[in-house]
């Protein structure tokens, strides 16, 4: 019986030093990531380019500015600047460093509580991969089936031979053939790789256009996808791009992903844009419109993704107005308020610019001077910088970088922000919104004003239950919110947190 016992406390032994090392306790689902494109973030070894290590060296920062997660545009081996045309799905791209570069990437994040998702990019290849080489050269290939062939010219197809393969984006990006089980099989082995390295998840790469034009098989897959992935980890997560309108997305969102991008919240046509437009005698209402819509039209269970800006869209000081920092800010303050996992693209925090072709729109972060930035993406056609850098803007209570961690603390503050459902309530002023956020058990008021002007207002009927003034957000440090009674007064371009 002794001899079993030891035997069995051996195994145990066994098992667990042979088991991966457990991931920091204090890693939890995080409501607000950063997008970081490495090669314009932070370069470490002098050679102009951003790299993983310059990532890591960066990792207090973006825990300071109140995110709790990374997403790293694509890092594996590309030919391309952007590396969405992948030539090895098991691997980092030389420029940015190596496989131990990310792991000790990883594991940095990690310790600070910070999860990291990796760009996947598995509608297409690079036209270099060796998937495409072969089966480009020899029809008679295995993987020849791994794409999509026409003996016909037509619409999103390009010539190889006597034949043309698939290439909706462009031809030197053959789209895989994804109702092939071996492709399938290799891209849950893809998904193992960086999930068992401690990766926390994906975004997801252009899922419209898996099959396009197909929403049926695109949702197919991408609950495919989602079975695969958290069966390998069951707490990874997984965010879309759909790039569609607000019903379209509501039938993606049916699918078990967990998040896709709310896109009709962001750039210059979207809900947070036409917000801010006009006199702002309606802004409140607008605001509270788009929030009312939401809720309506997304399933319950969904949780969004909204953001403001990305890699492929102009920055958004394009529509608040490079001379408007108050704007600005409130444009950020508005986004930190919506339901869902916020993303924030580098750089959008200090208020950078770019818009045109998509490498003006992924410049080299301003943490210092602009002499000290990494080097331009290739096919940059304009360089500029609206405000000042990081080192500047941390020291003033004023910047927009200032606001930006206020809007994130009084989201981290306030939980219900991020996770409750929304309520809009009766405001006697469309100048300003008043919203419920409720987890059915405790619940929270926004007060938004999102004018130009100072608004009050008094709280009726159901607001009135929520006679304390928690926080306010302004952007004019001087000035907050004040509640007199059932009387509030929101200053220009503010945020109310109050409570029963």
């Amino acid at each position: 019986m002794k001899h079993r016992i030891l035997a069995l406390l051996l195994s145990l032994v066994l098992l667990l030093a042979a088991a991966p090392a457990a991931r920091a306790e204090e890693i939890v689902t995080s409501d607000a990531w950063y997008e970081i494109f490495v090669w314009s973030f932070c370069d470490s070894d002098g050679d102009g380019i951003g790299d993983l290590k310059g990532v890591a060296q960066k990792l207090d920062y973006v825990a300071d500015l109140g995110c709790g997660g990374i997403w790293l545009m694509p890092i594996m081996p590309s030919p391309s600047y952007h590396k969405y045309d992948v030539t090895d799905y098991y691997d980092v791209d030389p420029l940015y460093g190596t496989l131990e570069d990310f792991d000790a990437l990883l594991a940095a994040a990690h310790a600070r509580g910070l999860r990291v998702i990796l760009d996947l990019p598995v509608n297409h290849c690079s036209s270099e991969h060796p998937w495409f080489l072969s089966a480009a050269a020899d029809p008679s290939s295995p993987r020849r089936a791994w794409f999509n062939w026409s003996d016909k010219a037509q619409p999103g197809y390009s010539p190889c031979g006597e034949e043309y393969y698939e290439s909706r984006f462009v031809d030197s990006m053959p789209d895989l053939n994804l109702d092939n089980p071996e492709v399938r099989a290799e891209i849950e082995a893809i998904l193992r790789f960086w999930l068992e390295r401690g990766a926390d998840g994906f975004r997801l790469d252009a899922v419209t256009s898996f099959y396009t034009g197909n929403v049926e098989k695109n949702v197919e897959l991408l609950n495919w996808l989602a079975d695969a992935a958290h069966g390998i980890a069951p707490d990874c997560y997984l965010v879309a791009e759909a790039w569609e309108n607000l019903a379209a997305l509501a039938r993606y969102s049916e699918s078990r992903i967990d998040s896709f991008f709310t896109f009709p919240v962001s750039q210059a046509e979207g809900y947070i844009a036409k917000t801010l437009g006009g006199r702002g005698k309606q802004n409140g209402k607008k605001f509270g419109d788009y929030v009312a819509l939401l809720e309506e039209t997304l399933p319950e269970n969904t949780v969004p993704a909204p953001f403001l800006e990305n890699h492929d869209t102009g920055r958004t000081v394009g529509f608040t107005g490079r001379t408007n920092p108050d704007k600005t800010k409130m444009a950020g303050g508005l986004l930190c308020l919506m339901r869902g996992e916020v993303f924030l693209y580098y750089g959008q925090e200090i208020g950078m610019v770019g818009s045109g072709v998509d490498p003006n729109k992924r410049l080299g972060m301003l943490w210092t001077t602009q002499e000290e930035t990494t080097l331009p993406p290739p096919g940059v056609t304009e360089v500029e910088y609206a405000y000042p850098s990081v080192a500047a803007q941390r020291e003033d209570p004023a910047s927009l970088l200032s606001y930006y961690r206020q809007a994130l603390a009084l989201r981290r503050e306030f939980p219900l922000i991020a996770a409750g459902r929304s309520t809009v309530l009766p405001c006697e002023t469309e100048a300003a919104a008043l919203i419920l956020r409720s987890d059915g058990e405790s619940a929270i008021l926004l007060a938004v004003n999102p004018s130009t002007a100072e608004t009050q207002l008094t709280l009726e009927g159901e607001a009135a239950g929520y006679a304390r003034l928690s926080a306010s957000l302004c952007t004019d440090p001087g000035l907050s919110a004040s509640l007199s009674g059932t009387s509030l007064t929101l200053p220009p371009y503010s945020i109310a947190v109050l409570e029963g």
